[in-house]
């Protein structure tokens, strides 16, 4: 009897959800007219024309789009909010509003709270995720039956009872640094935690929640053949030049086993210049590799900054200079001087930086790594405010092209990749005033390029970290004289099998090859 009873209460939780469904399916098209896009609790102007606000149906809201994570919110000016909650918090962590999307291979979240939060540390905020639509099973938090529990600043998250880590769902935010509003991915071919079409969601901190009832948000997948467009890794072009940013992890290019992935890559993406960080070796040694073992031509020219850096430049054109830009007392930027004239119609400067990484308060003599990146970045913007006045050390012209890149490790303050862009100095006391870094006074462009075949801006990966995927590397360039052409993000994982097969790719090359993905920007000039 006990059995059957649960059959027959399995077979009508089932024929009930399936009832549901159906009624909502109506509903929304009946709402929609056949747009499968909807949301509750928006606090925009109704008579919006771009912006529909349906109510849900027995709770249940659907909204599919073709969202890119690149840590701001342009992809969502148009949706709805799933909820709006800006009114608590207790004087904690306030969770203000909540946006959620959806794409066949992802779900999206945006988030808003109440003031800047370091998304990946020193918070307890929890996303717990009700797949089944039955508050009976999982574990019960809010009013939810709950599989999946994630918890974001601690790193660390159970499904159904189980720890895991992100790479087991997928999980991938923007922005790295702090701020008050974040975009989240999760990848819905993690078929053990995505195995229906609908679920409920609520989330929490030490001061707030959302929803404030109890028994979260309910949320349907639609069909959709919605997906984001992503740039191609296209062949390196006729006219101007091809910059590729990497970190090589450590030097992992001097290793025999590794060095046929990096091949693969650099034959695939074609650079021009290459500049490399985390090359403990040096000029020399890198280029004899470069040359013998990872198929660059045997013309480029090589430079290293100085025996305080890991950096090392590899350029198609000649190098005529190179100058020491000062930061912490370990660790210095350098600017390069190309004569690209020929490529380029221009000459071009290219600073090549690598700011200390991960975050830390510092001992009681010690500086935090937010101030020593800080130190790094503001002695950059101060080289490039120097040239633009025209007492730069390589006496160039007023107009000529500049280029910063490397893996800047930003992950705390938002300050830091702000004063690269637009050459606010904290600092001045030893770096002098702030000082607009491009000819025409306006900011630096930060490329933030996409990755191919994805719709992420994430930068590094690390299955084993218990840090999910991030944005550590940048592109800028004075986009009064330059403009990119093309650009984009390698992760070789994405890639379709066709384009791996194109491209001489292995699945695993950029796995392989490094914690950080190659980045790549065609320039060329205005």
């Amino acid at each position: 009897m006990q059995f059957l009873s649960q059959r027959f209460s399995r077979f009508s939780s089932a024929l009930a959800r399936a009832l549901q469904l159906v009624v909502l399916t109506v509903a929304l098209a009946l709402s929609f007219g056949g747009c499968d896009s909807t949301g509750t609790n928006d606090t925009r102007d109704r008579n919006d024309p771009e912006v529909t606000v349906p109510a849900p149906v027995d709770g249940f809201a659907s909204q599919a789009a073709a969202i890119v994570v690149d840590g701001n919110d342009r992809d969502w000016s148009n949706l709805s909010t799933r909820y709006n909650d800006t009114n608590d918090g207790d004087g904690k962590i306030g969770i203000q509003k909540l946006w959620m999307a959806h794409t066949d291979q992802h779900l999206f979240l945006r988030l808003t709270f109440d003031r800047r939060i370091d998304l990946l540390e020193n918070n307890n905020l929890t996303l717990y995720l009700d797949t089944d639509n039955n508050p009976n099973t999982g574990t019960s938090s809010l009013g939810l039956g709950a599989e999946l529990e994630w918890t974001f600043g601690q790193r660390t998250g159970r499904l159904r009872g189980q720890e895991i880590s992100h790479d087991d769902i997928g999980v991938s935010s923007l922005p790295t640094v702090r701020a008050n509003a974040f975009e989240i991915a999760l990848d819905r071919s993690a078929d053990s935690v995505f195995s229906g079409d609908s679920l409920r969601v609520g989330l929490s901190t030490n001061g707030d929640r959302l929803p404030d009832e109890d028994g979260g948000l309910g949320y349907v997948f639609s069909d959709t053949d919605a997906v984001a467009d992503a740039p191609s890794l296209d062949a390196s072009p006729a006219s101007g030049v091809r910059v590729l940013s990497y970190n090589v992890l450590g030097g992992s290019i001097f290793e025999p086993d590794v060095q046929p992935n990096f091949r693969r890559i650099l034959d695939a993406i074609g650079p021009d210049i290459l500049g490399l960080q985390e090359v403990p070796q040096s000029a020399s040694q890198t280029e004899q590799v470069a040359t013998n073992e990872l198929g660059i031509p045997a013309a480029w020219d090589w430079d290293k900054t100085d025996t305080n850096t890991d950096l090392v430049l590899g350029s198609r054109y000649p190098i005529q200079d190179r100058h020491i830009i000062p930061g912490t007392e370990n660790t210095s930027s350098a600017a390069f001087l190309l004569d690209t004239q020929d490529a380029l119609g221009d000459k071009l400067i290219v600073v090549l930086m690598h700011p200390p990484c991960c975050n830390g308060e510092g001992g009681p003599n010690e500086l935090s790594r937010d101030e020593k990146r800080q130190l790094v970045v503001d002695g950059v913007a101060a080289f490039l405010g120097d040239v633009k006045q025209g007492n730069g050390p390589f006496g160039v012209q007023s107009g000529t092209p500049m280029t910063v890149i490397g893996d800047m490790n930003f992950v705390g303050d938002p300050q830091q990749p702000r004063t690269l862009r637009t050459g606010e100095i904290v600092n001045t006391g030893r770096f002098g005033p702030s000082a607009s870094p491009d000819w025409n006074g306006s900011p630096l462009l930060d490329t933030n390029p996409q990755q191919v075949a994805a719709p992420f801006h994430t930068t590094w990966t690390y299955s084993e970290s218990s840090f999910s995927p991030g944005r550590l590397d940048y592109i800028y360039m004075t986009d009064s004289v330059l403009k990119a052409s093309h650009e984009f993000v390698l992760n070789t994982q994405r890639l379709s099998d066709a384009t791996l097969t194109e491209n001489g790719l292995q699945r695993n090359d950029t796995v392989v090859a490094s914690d950080h993905l190659p980045l790549v920007v065609d320039l060329t000039l205005r």
